[in-house]
């Protein structure tokens, strides 16, 4: 088998989701994959000049057997005639290798992030097997034009992909509705590269944050959290895609972004994990990495009910800093929860990438893929 693998993330980017299941396909039959980098599927913004190519490249390396493709195009894929142009002049190598690829054995087309090259590689390359590995509402991502475009690549892909892979209840829900193939595959993490720390009242009092500062990312209830909480050290850790407020309480530490490789040293120091996300359209239908990455750690959780954190609770050590006007309270509450040793390593066997992606197995084999 080949995969042809279109992926929402860059191949050396911060070691995801998407990582993670080109690897399980690479252990269960796949002898090569094309790893096709993202390349512009929405109309410009100004804030894509502030971006700098060394947030996509934190040095992530794969099996050998990957190779990545660059798609050299421009940000006109919404435009009528924006997708013909794109892949008959910009993108036409890019295209060339993806046919030479394709040939020959069984091909896998995978998709991580619909667009127009996607969903052209599903109609005219007849893959064998197909998957579409919804891991986000994509057109919530974007606006007005964008969004339609997105919308509609979207549709066309789980509709013509054999099965659908969702990350979410809420994605699960959305395409079973339309009456297509769904299977459930939540979030997980690297439990290789997460050993656990010292005990947690050997720790500083941190409350520390890693990840993307975005667009969700709900700044007044970290400064709130912050003053409220003033012996309490609030780091956080990652890229700020969208500016910090201009006066932050002096106990917040914005941090530079980290690499995978790094993500252990700094939860070995946290004493509490937070996920403070907004509610909005698009955190409905997540379900976040770092919940599965602070647990796996042994650490404790404060989060906002938003996605799949909606469902969890104290019995998974969860607590909510959007469900109580005392958050000094909520805080203690999530320091004085301590797992057993057993009940840590049960989660870290549970929610492992490798234990996740055994659904690739099923399909590899041909167990889970009857056609539709």
């Amino acid at each position: 088998m080949r995969l042809l693998y279109f992926s929402p993330v860059f191949v050396r980017s911060y070691a995801q989701r998407p990582h993670f299941m080109v690897r399980a396909w690479l252990e269960h039959g796949v002898k090569e994959v094309l790893w096709v980098d993202p390349y512009p599927a929405r109309l410009p913004r100004w804030q894509d000049l502030r971006r700098r190519k060394a947030e996509f490249d934190q040095g992530t390396t794969l099996d050998p057997r990957v190779q990545a493709l660059h798609v050299p195009a421009l940000p006109i894929e919404p435009l009528p005639g924006g997708p013909w142009l794109n892949r008959r002049v910009f993108a036409a190598g890019a295209w060339r290798r993806i046919e030479q690829f394709a040939a020959g054995e069984h091909l896998v087309v995978g998709i991580g992030r619909p667009g127009a090259l996607a969903h052209a590689a599903l109609r005219e390359l007849q893959p064998r097997t197909s998957f579409f590995d919804a891991m986000d509402d994509f057109p919530e991502f974007h606006q007005g034009i964008s969004r339609r475009s997105i919308r509609y690549y979207e549709d066309s892909v789980a509709r013509e992909a054999q099965v659908i892979f969702a990350s979410s209840s809420f994605l699960a829900e959305k395409f079973a509705r339309q009456g297509l193939r769904v299977e459930k595959a939540f979030n997980a993490c690297d439990v290789s590269a997460l050993p656990l720390g010292p005990p947690l009242h050997q720790r500083e009092f941190i409350l520390g944050y890693v990840g993307c500062l975005g667009a969700w990312f709900d700044w007044p209830l970290v400064v709130r959290l912050a003053e409220q909480v003033p012996d309490a050290r609030v780091e956080l850790i990652g890229p700020c895609a969208v500016p910090a407020p201009a006066a932050l309480p002096p106990n917040i530490h914005l941090g530079r972004p980290c690499n995978h490789s790094e993500v252990a040293a700094l939860l070995g120091r946290f004493r509490v994990g937070l996920v403070p996300f907004r509610h909005t359209p698009l955190t409905a239908g997540v379900d976040p990495i770092k919940f599965y990455e602070y647990r796996a750690a042994g650490l404790p959780v404060l989060s906002t009910r938003f996605g799949e954190m909606a469902s969890r609770g104290p019995a998974e050590g969860v607590y909510a800093l959007d469900a109580a006007e005392d958050l000094a309270a909520t805080v203690q509450r999530a320091l004085e929860h301590v797992d057993a040793p057993a009940a840590i390593d049960r989660f870290r066997q549970e929610n492992d990438w490798q234990r996740r992606w055994e659904i690739v197995r099923r399909i590899a084999l041909g167990t889970a893929i009857g056609g539709k």
